[in-house]
């Protein structure tokens, strides 16, 4: 296993027990020791490396953004911001995320990007949240989309997972919505993933793991 990061007590610390539908719906499929290695990530966010972590995809998802309000005009301006991303590794993912949806058949889609709303709930002392990557009207029906950003296709089952827990949020925060408005764009592959009706079997696991990680909360060290 490899070592975690030497500790820095400049950096912050989330005291509390939180994570993402995304982080949550990783968190169930995994095994005891990585499972401990995303809560040690959670805790103390400034001590590993950013790769392949969602704010590392900002840019090009802003990107996409752009191009869904303004069209191609929008991209210029979105590849010249990528080419000053100094970190080479970072910039080659990146131009990846951004050309990948470009080229993908729901560039094609007529997305009009809303405001991105926030949500996030108690659920037995962790706080669950919700932040979609990108809100968009399609027609008259808004839709809540994540991406799969990695260089990797995304796993069925933990999309399943994510669509569930994300639907499932929102409807407890009072939002009237579908399951079909929340949906999964898989930038690897090119694959939609549609949300389904949140299976009893799924929210059990949420609600026993939220125990778990809030008891494991404490004990994780630098």
């Amino acid at each position: 296993m490899t070592a975690l990061p030497k500790f820095d007590p400049a950096k912050p610390v989330v005291v509390k027990p939180r994570l993402s539908v995304r982080s949550a719906a990783k968190f169930v499929q995994l095994p005891a020791t990585e499972q401990m290695r995303l809560l040690h990530d959670q805790k103390f966010p400034k001590q590993t490396p950013q790769v392949f972590m969602q704010p590392y995809y900002a840019p090009p998802i802003n990107g996409i953004r752009g191009f869904l309000e303004r069209g191609v005009a929008a991209l210029p301006d979105a590849r010249a911001q990528l080419q000053s991303i100094k970190i080479a590794s970072r910039r080659m993912h990146c131009t990846r995320v951004l050309e990948s949806f470009v080229q993908s058949e729901h560039a094609k889609r007529d997305l009009k990007p809303q405001p991105t709303p926030r949500y996030y709930i108690d659920l037995n002392g962790l706080e669950l949240r919700l932040a979609p990557d990108l809100v968009a009207l399609d027609g008259d029906e808004l839709r809540y989309i994540y991406f799969n950003a990695n260089a990797h296709e995304q796993d069925p089952k933990t999309a399943r997972l994510q669509l569930e827990f994300a639907y499932w949020l929102l409807r407890e925060s009072g939002v009237d919505v579908l399951p079909r408005q929340v949906e999964l764009i898989d930038l690897f592959s090119g694959k939609l993933f549609l949300g389904k009706k949140p299976r009893k079997a799924s929210l059990r696991d949420l609600a026993d793991n939220a125990r778990i990680i809030v008891t494991l909360w404490e004990t994780i060290e630098p």
